[in-house]
C-alpha cells in the first residue's frame, strides 16, 4: 500500500524488554490448551524471576538470529 510507510516494520523483530515480556505473559488467558510445546500460559505465569529472565534471553536470541523453533 502506497499510503503506509514501510518504516512501521522497522522495529517489528526487536526483542521485548523484560517489562514488555512480563506484561504479555501476565495478560494471557488461563485455561487454554497448550500448543505442540505442551507449555501452558499458566506455566509461564508461575516461572520465578530468574527463569523468566533466562526464557527472555532465549527468546531474544531466537529473534536476533531469526531462528525460531518450528514448534513455537
Amino acid at each position: 500500500m502506497d499510503d503506509v510507510s514501510s518504516s512501521i516494520y522497522d522495529s517489528l523483530m526487536n526483542p521485548p524488554s523484560l517489562d514488555e515480556w512480563l506484561f504479555t505473559v501476565s495478560s494471557t488467558p488461563n485455561g487454554k490448551a497448550p500448543g505442540p510445546s505442551m507449555i501452558t500460559y499458566e506455566m509461564l505465569k508461575h516461572l520465578g524471576p530468574r527463569t523468566s529472565d533466562l526464557l527472555l534471553i532465549l527468546i531474544c536470541s531466537c529473534l536476533s538470529k531469526a531462528d525460531i523453533p518450528d514448534l513455537w
